[in-house]
């Protein structure tokens, strides 16, 4: 019995010894269900109490508590619907897109990076646990869901990997383009929708971004009649970054 705890250890050594051995399947973003938080949220825009998370422009994302105001940030009810975490205690949530000048653009034959647009949209951004490996394929998965009170749906929500963090001290769009996002406008406002999806990385990529980009895809739905509050709010849960092991 000592041999093969001996043995056992020797190989569970060498196995550490091979660069990437141990990433395989091995979580490298940090709270990535907001379980984790300095202090409870009480109201809007405290995505920064939710630890290793910050806005990455002017506009400033939400984290969600059941201690929180329905009338707020609380949790299932909560100024942008009613849900439960996907998984855990706690979620996030963003402005994926706000009209600010009313009937401006019906989201198509414009360009929404153009001078003079109006639109708001936020973002959320960590650091991972190590920087991405060149030529290793990575696997991220996230669930959102769109708000209740939410009259637009659109598509372009997407997990963007760079070196440095993006981002700047403006509300628009970011033009950097996704490497996973989901497919098409995401409608889901009854149950959390997952979106995944596996990229080969160029290597030294550090930060994790999520929100809107329209280099991927950008196209607005409204999906009520009447009264348009021309916003799409998505809860988000449950993300997770993960080198896929080798074949």
């Amino acid at each position: 019995m000592r041999f093969a705890s001996s043995l056992s250890l020797t190989i569970t050594a060498v196995m550490a010894s091979i660069p990437g051995a141990r990433l395989a399947g091995q979580e490298l973003l940090s709270n990535g269900g907001f379980e984790e938080v300095t202090k409870a949220p009480t109201t809007y825009d405290q995505l920064s109490l939710a630890q290793g998370w910050s806005a990455m422009t002017l506009g400033l994302p939400e984290v969600f508590d059941r201690s929180a105001n329905a009338r707020t940030v609380g949790i299932p009810v909560n100024a942008y619907g009613e849900t439960e975490p996907f998984e855990g205690e706690r979620y996030a949530g963003f402005v994926a897109w706000k009209d600010d000048q009313r009937g401006a653009w019906g989201g198509a034959g414009d360009d929404p990076f153009k001078p003079g647009w109006s639109v708001y949209s936020e973002y959320m951004s960590a650091p991972l646990v190590s920087p991405l490996e060149e030529g290793v394929e990575y696997e991220v998965v996230f669930q959102v869901r769109l708000g209740a009170n939410s009259d637009r749906a659109v598509s372009g929500i997407g997990a963007c990997f760079t070196e440095a963090p993006i981002g700047g001290p403006h509300r628009r769009f970011l033009k950097e383009k996704p490497q996973v996002s989901a497919d098409g406008i995401v409608r889901g406002k009854e149950q959390w929708v997952g979106v995944q999806g596996r990229f080969v990385a160029d290597g030294g990529e550090r930060h994790l971004t999520i929100g809107v980009f329209p280099s991927a895809e950008f196209d607005t739905e409204r999906i009520v009649e009447g009264t348009d509050n021309q916003y799409a709010y998505y809860f988000i849960d449950a993300i997770t970054v993960k080198r896929v092991a080798d074949r």
